[in-house]
């Protein structure tokens, strides 16, 4: 999920004037970390763009791990863009990570269980000398609680930030209900134990305590979700069941033994090392790719339109916008639109997700751009299908017509 739109908004002044109030208390509280792993789905990215060997793929960073994994598709360079301090400084710290940290056991132990205590001081001895003056400031700062931000590859990185408070939170509420999401993720499908759980999962979000908290602006805002986003999400049914269809779609749409969205939903980190149910780039079949190639990624501390305008024309084979449009003002995705129709080459791909269904360039006062790009039905099939965050309502796939 992206924080750079609203947050570049109420900050630079562009599109302010239709910011709302609770756009703009948002904006403040994501100029911090977020999230730690990104959420959307790379692999289903990768499955829809089909790029070639030597490609140049533009992705906003959010914490740089879809950037790293974009690293299988062997690309020339990676621009990973992000006007977030806070999620920028963990692109910057991963990128470190990758240098500084030798086998694949050290960098699972930070990245990946991110919870030793002996991981203090590797940032202090192995990461924090490779940091730029700005980077290094952000993590020996220190957070709202008086706590080292490094500290949190101590206790639990997935823990921290909006979405790891979020999810905690979410824990709490489950336990008071005595939903069992140990049996939600690693019972049989069929057992008795996991099918009591889906019923308190049910009867959790069709209740009125359920309605009343999706009801406020404070709970989605707590998700990152400014109001513009969520009447997309709530369109067509309350967000009680929105939340709730697509909560099971993370639980049950894909392989539990691959799915590692679900795995951070409801254990709040991973399985373990090793091959599977991990991001390409935590994977110990990648990590020599990680280490020999992490240096053709290109961190970008910028606006997506800002850094698309800058560069050559023709050049950029793959855009990945997250779900940034959903945020956007008309006249800030006809900016960013015709930023991409310059720099991109005649073969690029632009992946857009969304929270409704529907994508926002089907909008009437966005029509235009449709006269020269189309929606390919069978790559973003294919990424709809693949994706297994469980998150969006939409997966669209553009190219030049």
């Amino acid at each position: 999920m992206t924080t750079q739109s609203i947050a570049g908004a109420a900050r630079s002044g562009g599109a302010q004037e239709n910011l709302t109030l609770w756009d703009k208390a948002l904006a403040f509280g994501l100029r911090r970390l977020v999230t730690t792993q990104s959420w959307e789905d790379p692999e289903a990215d990768l499955a829809a763009l089909q790029l070639p060997l030597g490609s140049t793929i533009v992705t906003m960073s959010s914490g740089g791990c879809n950037a790293l994994s974009y690293l299988t598709a062997q690309p020339a360079q990676i621009y990973a863009v992000d006007r977030n301090d806070a999620q920028f400084a963990l692109l910057k710290l991963r990128l470190a990570g990758i240098r500084a940290l030798s086998t694949y056991h050290e960098f699972w132990q930070f990245f990946g269980a991110a919870a030793s205590p002996a991981n203090a001081q590797i940032y202090l001895e192995q990461l924090r000398p490779l940091l730029d003056a700005v980077t290094r400031a952000y993590w020996d700062g220190r957070n709202a609680l008086g706590r080292w931000r490094y500290s949190y590859f101590t206790d639990g990185l997935h823990r921290h930030g909006l979405l790891g408070r979020f999810l905690g939170l979410a824990h709490l509420l489950a336990r008071l209900a005595q939903i069992d999401l140990d049996a939600l993720l690693t019972g049989a499908r069929d057992s008795p134990e996991r099918i009591n759980a889906l019923r308190r999962l049910d009867r959790l979000f069709h209740s009125a305590t359920a309605r009343f908290l999706m009801d406020t602006l404070a709970l989605p805002s707590s998700l990152g979700i400014p109001p513009r986003q969520r009447a997309l999400l709530e369109a067509g049914e309350p967000l009680n069941i929105v939340f709730h269809e697509r909560l099971l779609r993370l639980i049950e749409g894909h392989s539990r033994e691959t799915n590692y969205f679900a795995w951070q939903a409801l254990h709040l980190g991973y399985s373990g090392p090793g091959d599977r149910c991990l991001p390409p780039y935590l994977r110990r079949n990648q990590f020599a790719r990680m280490r020999n190639n992490s240096g053709v990624i290109i961190p970008v501390h910028a606006g997506l339109t800002q850094l698309l305008e800058n560069l050559p024309a023709r050049e950029v084979d793959a855009v990945v916008l997250l779900d940034s449009l959903d945020w956007m003002a008309t006249d800030d995705i006809w900016a960013l639109w015709n930023a991409i129709d310059r720099a991109g080459s005649e073969r690029v791909r632009v992946i857009v997700r969304t929270a409704a269904t529907r994508s926002p360039l089907d909008a009437p006062d966005l029509a235009v751009i449709g006269q020269s790009w189309h929606r390919d039905e069978e790559r973003s099939a294919i990424g709809a299908e693949l994706d297994r965050s469980g998150l969006f309502g939409g997966f669209h796939c553009y190219e030049r017509r």
